[in-house]
């Protein structure tokens, strides 16, 4: 009979554990005790003591228990026996980890200050080693002792710990755990588990939920609840760092001080890079601080699915999140307020539920809506760096608010206010390569935060902002904005009020779907980063013909505001673009190229330019890469008007051979208007031989100095400390290049040795 139990047990159970069944004579099953079998090469204390210290072991042979000759390693399981305690004395490893639990036991492991590699599982046991298994209860600091005391799991996959074989009701052990899985392997938790934190360092841990119990119950991860130590507030900390994934089945208690409903941990930390899976319909961590600047998913279940949420009353509400994924056929309910820091993504059937959402975009790098169109009640773009993309229609049913940041729309069209309860609210930021723009009902009053609309032009730089202000008679409006690049001078034909107009923006906007009236309405458009000379100059018109409505005059130095007063019914068949009724309006030429080249004479500068028109001159400005002082040392003549291309160069004869300079172009017109090229920089460019030329001695400590100099050429010697620095520069002569180096301090130096050709380096060292 006890042969048949075993059997069973070993092909039911951890390897290192076999359960005994003992059944009546009658064979009705009257008692079902499990005991644990230790593995051959297993420890046990016999005493208590240090670690390393092999007089505190015995060891199975498979008969019976023999002295330990060395201490336990990765491949030994060990057992601390009942009164005993173990303590280390440096970081060590094992196998399997059984404790004894029984009552009274006192402190078993006293990892002070060390950590111990577990390459098994954690498990209580009851009775003499290696007794029976047993739920780890004791309320002591049973394993301890502070918060740098680490348990680290490691290996592959496989159960950590096991149902009645450990518990949370170690309420005062005072350690802290790390899992470190292999790539790819997984740990899995079947018991609820406290420490004083938690850290998911690498692969994957399962926590899992306990279906074999109604209501199910999650094996909750918990912290210690010694509240004269740690206090009685929120304590304990979860991680989950990068490349690190934690799987939670659960819904209510996945993570929390205390199960009593009332103490939250104290932060849940998730890394970028990290991952969080949730696969309970209405998950919940109860912590006070959240931190989610990794990656969550939502996946799998059979019924709709609620964000990551919590309950107590000290825990925070998680609102933020860097990226969101659904996955699975189970839609997820997005709650009211969520700041999103990276992608929101779905894979598969489910949706996102966001009728009831503001979301918030406030990543420093580049966000995408990934898997679908994204239908949102609010939207506020909040960007520090990077663009949106939404990847397509992007419609706000309710209110749009543009506070910083660009949204790029790749071509697909923005629809917001379609449940006519809402409106635009700009203060800042701006939207580029959109289709069209549909604003459902528009306000009545419209104004500077209501109707601007923030065009980036990708053709010709800026924001071309477009702003309708007065008094509408509602309905919608839609906006298209035509780019191309460039602009047309001499356009040919007069404003309404006879003013000829010598420039026009080829980009160009157009309205529809609008209700017309005769309310009066002043139409603006931004000629931001158009190099205006006078705000004065600018004029709205359209494309190749004078605009509707009267000319106003143009506002803001900054905003550079071109004005239009009109009626909303003039808006409607016409394309309105920036003009102006001079051409100097608008940068006298464009910088197309900047660049330079070493010559036997100097460096020589180039730069090309187009468009040229009522161009003076151009100077040329170097400064020392090193210090940066700007000195104008030359200028050219312009080559006058030009639709073509032109070529400009400037020799620096007077620059250095072993320095490096930055260079840029100052161009000015007849008006005395100016602009600037971008700066280049110019590197030393020698070319650099081997070093068959030495110096004598090096490292130098006393007596002369010389160098093997191939006689009949002229050498120009230059000597620098290793940051750069030049200390001297000068003709060779035996003289004074024995007398220079013999002055130097001690220390490294770097000598230059230049025949106008060729170029050596030496290190040289001076003692």
């Amino acid at each position: 009979m006890d042969a048949i139990c075993f059997t069973a047990s070993l092909s039911a159970f951890f390897t290192c554990r076999i359960y005994r069944l003992f059944l009546s004579v009658a064979g009705v099953c009257l008692v079902l005790q499990f005991s644990f079998s230790q593995e051959i090469n297993a420890y046990k204390t016999i005493s208590s003591g240090d670690f390393h210290n092999i007089f505190i072991w015995v060891v199975w042979d498979g008969t019976s228990w023999n002295p330990a000759v060395v201490k336990p390693g990765q491949a030994n399981d060990v057992y601390i026996n009942q009164t005993h305690t173990l303590r280390l004395l440096g970081n060590e490893e094992i196998k399997n980890l059984f404790i004894n639990a029984e009552t009274g036991a006192g402190q078993k492991l006293n990892l002070n200050g060390y950590n111990l590699n577990v390459f098994g599982s954690l498990q209580a046991f009851s009775g003499p080693a290696p007794g029976s298994p047993s739920n780890a209860w004791n309320s002591q600091n049973w394993i301890g002792n502070s918060i740098n005391s680490t348990l680290t799991f490691k290996g592959s996959s496989r159960t950590l710990i096991e149902k009645n074989s450990w518990s949370a009701q170690t309420t005062q052990s005072r350690f802290s755990v790390i899992f470190e899985a292999n790539a790819g392997e997984q740990f899995v938790l079947e018991a609820p588990f406290k420490t004083l934190s938690f850290t998911v360092r690498s692969g994957q841990v399962l926590q899992k939920l306990d279906v074999s119990v109604i209501p199910n119950v999650c094996f909750t991860l918990s912290f210690n609840t010694e509240t004269a130590v740690y206090g009685a507030g929120p304590f304990g900390e979860m991680i989950i760092e990068p490349g690190a994934t934690f799987i939670s089945e659960c819904n209510a208690n996945i993570l929390n001080r205390s199960t009593s409903g009332t103490v939250s941990a104290l932060n849940f930390d998730l890394r970028n890079g990290g991952t969080l899976i949730l696969e309970g319909a209405n998950p919940r961590i109860e912590s006070a601080n959240f931190q989610l600047n990794g990656r969550i998913i939502h996946r799998g279940g059979t019924s709709p699915k609620t964000f990551l949420s919590s309950s107590y009353a000290d825990s925070a509400t998680p609102t933020a999140v860097r990226d969101l994924e659904l996955q699975g056929s189970q839609n997820l309910s997005l709650p009211n307020q969520l700041t999103l820091l990276g992608n929101l993504e779905k894979s598969e059937t489910g949706n996102f539920i966001t009728n009831a959402t503001t979301l918030t975009l406030a990543g420093a790098n580049a966000q995408q809506i990934l898997g679908f169109p994204l239908v949102i009640r609010d939207l506020i773009l909040s960007k520090t760096g990077g663009d949106f993309f939404p990847n397509s229609n992007l419609t706000i049913l309710r209110s749009l608010t543009l506070n910083q940041g660009s949204m790029d729309l790749q071509g697909n069209n923005l629809l917001i206010n379609t449940g006519l309860a809402g409106s635009l609210n700009y203060s800042a930021g701006s939207w580029k390569n959109l289709g069209q723009f549909t604003y459902f009902g528009i306000p009545a009053n419209l104004n500077g935060t209501n109707s601007t609309f923030p065009y980036e032009d990708t053709r010709n730089g800026g924001i071309r902002k477009v702003q309708l202000l007065g008094t509408s008679a509602g309905g919608n409006l839609s906006i298209n904005f035509t780019e191309y690049k460039g602009a047309e001078y001499n356009s040919g034909f007069d404003d309404v009020d006879g003013t000829p107009i010598l420039y026009r923006l080829f980009s160009y906007f157009h309205f529809s779907n609008l209700s017309p009236s005769t309310n009066t309405l002043e139409l603006r458009i931004s000629a931001n980063d158009l190099i205006v000379d006078n705000v004065d100059d600018l004029r709205i018109v359209g494309t190749g013909y004078a605009a509707p409505g009267n000319h106003l005059a143009g506002l803001d130095p900054d905003e550079l505001w071109a004005r239009r007063e009109l009626t909303f019914a003039d808006l409607l068949g016409v394309n309105f673009t920036v003009g102006s009724f001079r051409t100097l309006s608008i940068l006298p030429l464009t910088w197309l190229e900047l660049n330079s080249e070493s010559t036997k004479d100097g460096n020589l500068i180039k730069w090309k330019v187009a468009r040229e028109k009522e161009n003076l001159l151009f100077e040329v400005y170097r400064s020392e890469v090193s210090n940066l002082k700007w000195k104008k040392i030359g200028e050219e003549g312009s080559k006058g008007d030009s639709d073509l291309i032109q070529e400009y160069s400037y020799l620096d004869r007077t620059a250095e051979k072993f320095q490096s300079y930055f260079y840029k172009i100052r161009q000015i017109d007849n008006d005395g208007r100016d602009s600037w090229s971008h700066v280049i920089r110019k590197n030393k460019a020698i070319t650099i031989q081997s070093n068959t030329i030495q110096i004598f001695p090096n490292p130098h400590a006393f007596g002369e100095i010389s160098i093997n100099l191939k006689a009949g050429s002229e050498y120009e010697i230059s000597v620098l400390d290793f940051s750069g620095r030049l200390i001297k520069r000068f003709v060779y002569s035996k003289i004074d290049f024995s007398t220079t180096l013999k002055d130097l301090r001690p220390g490294a130096y770097i000598v230059w040795i230049s025949d106008g050709n060729y170029f050596h380096q030496i290190k040289f060292f001076k003692n």
